[in-house]
């Protein structure tokens, strides 16, 4: 599998789907108190948190960074969601093109052992972004 080739496409995919919309269509609730640019501004948030872990853990010479413990993720998103309600549809865009394309440009930077290493290390979904933007792209096409 070529996960650059994959993150790449997902991403445009995001973009292509998203890029002219209204930002009534950005406020839209999608499926409960979600809507595009949430998901938009969810997506930019997980793709910094995920590149700083990984650059970290890598940077102290381990494989791969720890898992995040259960539930965690959700706490967070509970918790931020309001806030990233609040986050114009063209900016919670623009947030999720520039995280997308750092962490995409940061994985074309490691080696391929760097990221077998980090795939074997239980945190393939790390490499492969391509998986997480496909949930919410298909989240946003449902909600449309």
């Amino acid at each position: 599998m070529d996960h650059l080739a994959e993150n790449a496409a997902a991403r445009q995919r995001v973009l292509d789907l998203v890029r002219g919309m209204s930002e009534a269509q950005f406020r839209a609730p999608i499926y409960g108190d979600w809507t595009i640019g949430a998901e938009l501004a969810h997506l930019a948030f997980w793709e910094r948190s995920h590149l700083a872990r990984l650059r970290r853990a890598l940077a102290a010479g381990e494989t791969a960074p720890a898992p995040l413990p259960d539930g965690l993720a959700d706490i967070v998103n509970d918790a931020a969601l309001p806030g990233w309600r609040e986050i114009p549809g063209t900016a919670a865009l623009a947030l999720f093109d520039a995280a997308a394309r750092a962490y995409d440009d940061y994985l074309a930077s490691l080696d391929a052992p760097t990221i077998e290493a980090v795939r074997s290390g239980g945190a393939p979904r790390l490499v492969e972004r391509f998986r997480h933007r496909a949930e919410h792209t298909d989240a946003i096409e449902r909600g449309r």
